[in-house]
């Protein structure tokens, strides 16, 4: 009898608790609640966004906000266009969930660490500060290099279809690597490179499913993961030592007055005080992971979309090229000036990045007290998602959303933060100058000397088909797309 008692206050205290939990707090009793079955079945089943959107799209369509309940809280999405500036524009009172509060104890946290994308407060104006003036002189001549190295490796495939996903990630982790810390990972000659197929798999690893919808995974040992992430960041520790190096010999100095250091070398520079060393080698790591998958995947996929883009809309896709011939003249790249001037490319690299976000969501904010929205009031340390696809793709922003309309930012007469492929307000990407720079030296390589076309067979010829968007990026299922010279 006295078991029987025991079991049963066991019971009830879980029972307790399970419902201290998971109860609604009262300002969120009205917030039209999201289906966490649907989440839970599209990451499992591997749904692209399209597909979790068209579970949502009812409840944000109609209300601008919605909760569900995720990883052992209740998180609010939002695509609302007032809540979304608040957001944005009060930092101190929104501020982004560090990695190891989303995901305690988990490799992700671990990975990233505290970096300039994930940090606030005088952490984050700390990283911002020494990450700046990198990103304020990109090194132009390796966009350009790896740009025709690119054109150099699709001259060797003669008639066949190129698959666009893989060729446009393998060139742009190129770039990165060589950019942000001087590496040459030479993926578009050697695929299987030993550091490439690390990061791809270790890549693939972090955006398990299972461990974000089951947290408490992250308490049991990933031995094989775990030894890829050092592998990784033993070669980052390399670099940044023998950069540091380099400070002592004076050969970064040189560098960075002729105009050929990479984004780390900046950095390091920013950082070589040794009275008060504004970043941890440990931080400069963290940051290199982070430009390495941000600055890499989400351009890969920017362009693999576009070209998509291009291959099934002619008209745009010659009205680009018109524009690139007029602009350029005899060029092969664009000079700073001459990007300006390629002002439809642009609309078509904006509308192209509304359609297809590659980061389909911004990364997680809680607000530090509680926030009246109408008649809900948000509780402190809720967590809220800005939810980019949805905003990008809601009938209340835009008109006709799932048209492919490059016309309507000839005026930008949307609403300003109806567009976030690169975030917005201070915490805007620091990359954002990076990426449109490589798409408009890329495209315009691409157009002056080949016509794009999508195979007859192709998966994707009614409607792109979305990948999941487990690590945090979004882009399509591989898309082979016909390369044909120009015979104009």
């Amino acid at each position: 009898m006295n078991f029987l008692i025991v079991l049963l206050i066991l019971i009830s205290f879980i029972a307790f608790k399970i419902y201290q939990k998971t109860r609604v707090p009262k300002g969120l009793k009205n917030v039209s609640t999201l289906s966490f079955l649907d989440l839970a079945i599209a990451m499992l089943a591997s749904y692209g966004l399209d597909k979790r959107w068209e579970d949502m799209r009812e409840v944000l369509e109609k209300d601008g906000i919605g909760k569900i309940w995720f990883d052992g809280e209740w998180t609010i999405v939002v695509t609302d266009l007032e809540l979304v500036k608040d957001i944005i524009t009060k930092t101190d009172l929104y501020p982004k969930i560090l990695l190891e509060e989303s995901f305690p104890r988990s490799l992700v946290a671990k990975y990233y660490g505290t970096n300039v994308a994930v940090s606030n407060g005088d952490v984050w104006r700390r990283h911002r500060r020494v990450a700046n003036p990198a990103f304020r002189n990109l090194p132009v001549h390796v966009f350009i290099e790896s740009a025709m190295k690119l054109m150099e490796v699709m001259e060797k495939v003669d008639n066949e279809p190129i698959e666009a996903k893989s060729l446009m990630q393998r060139y742009t982790l190129d770039v990165l690597g060589k950019a942000a810390f001087g590496f040459d990972f030479n993926n578009l000659e050697d695929p299987n490179n030993v550091y490439v197929t690390t990061f791809n798999e270790l890549i693939k690893d972090l955006g398990n499913p299972l461990f974000f919808l089951l947290s408490f995974l992250n308490y049991f040992p990933r031995t094989k993961t775990l030894k890829k992430m050092i592998k990784l960041n033993n070669l980052f520790d390399e670099i940044v030592e023998k950069k540091r190096q380099s400070v002592k010999s004076g050969e970064m100095d040189k560098k960075i007055n002729n105009g050929t250091a990479d984004l780390l070398e900046y950095m390091i520079q920013a950082s070589s005080d040794p009275e008060n060393p504004t970043l941890t080698s440990d931080e400069l790591r963290y940051n290199l992971a982070v430009f390495m998958f941000a600055g890499h995947d989400t351009t890969a996929n920017a362009l693999t979309t576009i070209l998509y883009l291009l291959a099934t809309h002619k008209e745009v896709q010659k009205k680009v090229r018109d524009e690139i011939l007029r602009v350029l003249g005899d060029d092969l790249t664009p000079s700073i000036e001459q990007q300006k001037e390629l002002k439809y490319m642009n609309m078509v690299i904006n509308e192209n990045l509304r359609l297809y976000p590659p980061a389909p969501e911004l990364q997680r904010r809680y607000n530090a007290q509680d926030v009246k929205f109408r008649n809900h009031v948000i509780p402190a340390k809720t967590a809220i998602v800005l939810f980019t696809y949805g905003i990008h793709h809601s009938s209340k922003n835009w008109e006709n959303p799932e048209k492919f309309v490059p016309e309507r930012f000839e005026n930008e007469k949307h609403d300003h933060y109806a567009w976030l492929s690169f975030g917005g307000g201070s915490r805007s990407c620091l990359g954002i100058n990076f990426s449109l720079f490589e798409q408009r030296v890329t495209l315009c390589l691409l157009l002056r000397k080949y016509e794009i076309s999508l195979p007859e067979d192709s998966i994707h010829k009614d409607k792109l088909q979305l990948e999941p968007d487990n690590t945090g990026t979004m882009g399509p299922y591989p898309i082979p797309l016909i390369f044909r010279r120009n015979t104009d």
